[in-house]
């Protein structure tokens, strides 16, 4: 990982070399800096269509559901990770929506579908929309249990909404979630990143050349490959953004005090397995009701749409429908 990380960032530094110059003494005459896209002053009322959700801002961000949204036993809220958007949850959605549970998912702002992509919008206004769709479940679904789902950097979004709003949801779950903050990360990397990001905040990243494998399930890559709502390049902000949020998620885990469930893969090149195994003793010393961690020998970043995805996602199944037993998980874990 080290040597990978390494050649990242030389290859990163000697592609960057060419405008950083320029653009650093051009700062002196204005200043470079990180654009933010948050979202504006509440003048909407919120509100979930079939295939939208109208924010306070009156900013449509594209919704997908899965499921029976009549009258489910339970209702899950999933956000995506970084560079990915609502359909993230299509397995998910297929194998355990069916009759039994409803899933909600929604391109959170500077992704997919929304009309701010490709810019970052903050953890404070990523939180609030997690937020208020969470309070039109409650509302919508009063008899029903209502769980808040994040995946990468959407786990890093969850875990903030969690400590913060807890009384909007009955449990969280942490998909791989994005929790490498600043201060595991060796210098080379954060350096640069602070630099670039105020000196260039419009260089577009992308992940060529990093010899990291998301997932083993080669097809489901190339697919997303071709799929032109996915971002196979990013601003340099929005990955310094995602790394703010990753921070404050580390901050604020230990805050956490609603049924938590932890999955993350043995495989996973994406987030060092360090920075998981830290979240889990954080999680494991707030005496949870109801936490479990499952480690996947077989799992990669994708958890849910790895070739051992279905194992996964069955076990969510399991434990949002509280019948699971440390006996019959699929994985292995606390």
């Amino acid at each position: 990982m080290r040597a990978k990380i390494t050649k990242f960032a030389s290859g990163f530094l000697s592609r960057a070399a060419r405008v950083l110059v320029p653009c650093l003494m051009l700062s002196v005459l204005w200043a470079c800096a990180p654009t933010i896209h948050p979202a504006g002053p509440p003048i909407a009322q919120t509100e979930l269509s079939a295939t939208t959700y109208r924010a306070g801002d009156g900013a449509e961000l594209a919704l997908q559901t899965w499921g029976n949204l009549d009258d489910p036993d339970a209702v899950i809220l999933a956000l995506h990770g970084m560079g990915d958007y609502a359909n993230a949850f299509m397995e998910l959605g297929e194998q355990i929506g069916s009759e039994t549970l409803a899933i909600y998912a929604f391109d959170q702002r500077g992704f997919g579908r929304s009309p701010s992509r490709p810019f970052w919008a903050g953890a404070y206004s990523m939180v609030n929309d997690a937020s208020d769709v969470l309070a039109i479940l409650k509302a919508r679904y009063p008899t029903r249990p209502v769980f808040l789902m994040g995946n990468s950097m959407g786990g890093a979004v969850a875990i903030i909404t969690a400590a913060t709003r807890p009384h909007l949801m009955d449990g969280v779950i942490l998909v791989a979630p994005a929790v490498w903050n600043r201060d595991m990360m060796p210098w080379y990397q954060t350096a640069p990143l602070s630099i670039i990001s105020h000196s260039l905040p419009w260089l577009p990243l992308t992940g060529r050349g990093l010899e990291i494998w998301p997932s083993d399930n080669i097809e489901m890559l190339r697919r997303l490959s071709r799929d032109p709502h996915m971002m196979s390049a990013v601003r340099v902000d929005l990955v310094a953004g995602v790394a703010d949020l990753m921070d404050l998620a580390r901050i604020r885990a230990s805050d956490i005090r609603v049924p938590t469930l932890l999955l993350s893969g043995v495989q996973d090149q994406v987030i060092p397995p360090d920075a998981v195994v830290a979240l889990d003793r954080d999680l494991s010393a707030l005496d949870l009701p109801f936490y479990r961690h499952c480690l996947y020998e077989a799992g990669y970043h994708m958890l849910l749409r790895d070739l051992n995805g279905p194992t996964v996602i069955e076990d969510i199944r399991r434990w949002v429908m509280g019948r699971a037993t440390a006996e019959n998980y699929s994985c292995a874990g606390s």
